[in-house]
């Protein structure tokens, strides 16, 4: 036990060192890139996207990055592509600013739930918008402005300072605007609906930057055409300083359009998708249902005819004794099969409906493990249930999520088997409620894997609804599933986030 526990601290310190020495590494190569692309005539850069870098850093991983954007900073900071490194006093100050820069977004974000936002409505837009770009990107500037009129001697101009620290300011909020979102897109968040809106934003983002580094470009390459002398160099800085202002607005009008139409496209897939579970759930009802109660009939009725012409001679003697025998297990295996779909119905009516604010997992798991321990006692099936303490509930009615949870384990011990194992696990990180089912069945076929947007028949008897109504539940809630196989107990293994009330 203790070397398991030394070893999980040793992971976990390899693990921090690697991190911030990779944070310190990309943080002075985008620095670096920076000063040489964007610099002109002056130390003042008017795209930063290590700002970006770091904001995008400290959202995905916390405080444990902190160390790595603040040496980075330094090392960025004081290094010229010309001259080497040259360290000056403000610098050390304002490399912890920047550190407190990316605390400060990270904090603004989680706080207003922004993260987990859609992003459709204006004000959560503007929100995200502003604190990403011009609002959350004031510490370092502000304190390089700070220092400079606390320390700086006569020699020195307000003006140039006052100048300097807007383009800093500027810099970072326009870094921050073009490369923060790509970096979430691209980073470990563990926020669902930015790996849903992967899809629709990736592309769009790559031409918004290649747009505005080009035109970055494009703003140096015609400076250098001009003969500079110092009447036209002030002039210059202004028009300068305008420009950068105005490609600011345009970065937040673009990537706000963007992310609308991208909330807007993940709202109407899951419109699609439900249309595409009520028009498979009725053409579920008339072929597993409908079809298979006429067939029922039609079995029933001949079974009734055939005894009508027997009655005068004894059953056991009448050759059609196995004939009756035959039709009547298969009338009864499909009255099963009836029952088990009627509830897959019922379970899908329930999943749509909301009967509370907010549910409790733990007794929706509790609850369906309750309703199937006869049919797992039955197969001596070992139900495994881990979960973890101080557990919120979740945006969900009760009534719905027990369907999703019902239909997750009745999935599992089919495919467990006899003598199968079901591991339930639960757990709470990142602002989601997390739960992970796996069995020890044979598992998700890897080129047939379910999403959960349509019917998944795993056996004959089914009608493939249980996915499509956990996915439902999901949708509803504002989470994410996912479907991979257990690589421990070699069967399938379903993944749930849920958003808590």
């Amino acid at each position: 036990m203790r070397n398991s526990i030394l070893h999980k601290e040793r992971k976990k310190a390899i693990s921090f060192v690697v991190l911030n020495i990779c944070a310190i590494a990309s943080y002075f190569l985008l620095a670096i890139i920076s000063k040489k692309a964007f610099a002109w005539e002056s130390p003042a850069i008017t795209l930063w996207p290590a700002s970006g870098l770091a904001n995008a850093l400290a959202v995905s991983y916390g405080w444990n990055v902190f160390p790595g954007l603040v040496i980075g900073n330094l090392l960025g900071t004081s290094f010229d592509p010309q001259t080497g490194f040259s360290f000056q006093a403000f610098m050390l100050p304002v490399a912890f600013a920047a550190g407190a820069q990316a605390a400060l977004i990270r904090w603004i974000l989680i706080r207003h739930n922004i993260l987990d936002d859609s992003l459709t409505r204006f004000s959560k837009l503007l929100t995200f918008l502003l604190w990403i770009g011009p609002l959350g990107n004031w510490p370092a500037a502000t304190t390089f402005l700070l220092y400079n009129l606390t320390h700086a001697d006569n020699s020195v101009l307000l003006s140039q300072v006052f100048t300097s620290s807007f383009f800093w300011w500027s810099g970072d909020s326009l870094g921050s605007l073009i490369i923060f979102p790509l970096l979430i897109l691209l980073l470990p968040l563990n926020r669902p609906i930015w790996e849903d809106r992967k899809i629709y934003l990736l592309s769009p983002l790559l031409v918004l930057i290649a747009v505005l580094v080009s035109a970055a470009l494009i703003e140096r390459a015609l400076l250098e055409r001009i003969q500079i002398t110092p009447a036209l160099l002030a002039p210059l800085q202004d028009l300068r300083l305008l420009s950068n202002s105005a490609w600011t607005l345009l970065a937040l009008g673009m990537l706000g359009l963007i992310l609308q139409i991208s909330g807007k496209s993940l709202e109407q897939e899951g419109l699609i998708t439900r249309s595409r579970l009520a028009a498979d759930a009725a053409g579920a009802v008339i072929h597993e249902i409908g079809q298979p109660l006429i067939r029922l009939r039609l079995r029933l009725e001949r079974i009734v005819a055939s005894l009508e012409e027997n009655t005068d001679e004894p059953l056991g003697n009448s050759s059609s004794c196995s004939e009756l025998k035959s039709q009547a297990e298969q009338s009864l295996n499909e009255l099963n099969s009836v029952v088990l779909n009627t509830r897959s119905i019922q379970d899908l009516t329930l999943a749509g409906i909301r009967d509370s604010s907010s549910a409790d997992l733990k007794d929706a798991i509790a609850t369906s493990a309750t309703q199937l321990r006869q049919e797992l006692d039955r197969l001596d099936q070992d139900l495994n249930i881990s979960i973890s303490n101080q557990l919120p509930n979740v945006s969900a009615g009760q009534i719905q999520l027990q369907a999703a949870i019902r239909n997750l384990l009745s999935n599992a011990s089919k495919a467990a088997g006899e003598n199968g194992v079901i591991r339930v696990s639960v757990s709470y990180s990142s602002n989601y409620v997390y739960c992970e089912i796996e069995d020890s069945g044979i598992g998700f076929n890897p080129l047939n894997m379910p999403d959960g947007k349509k019917r998944f028949k795993s056996h004959s008897n089914g009608m493939g609804l249980g996915l499509m109504i956990v996915q439902r539940v999901v949708d509803d809630n504002g989470g994410r599933i996912h479907f991979t196989n257990s690589e421990e107990l070699r069967g399938a293994k379903v993944k749930i986030w849920l958003k808590p009330s």
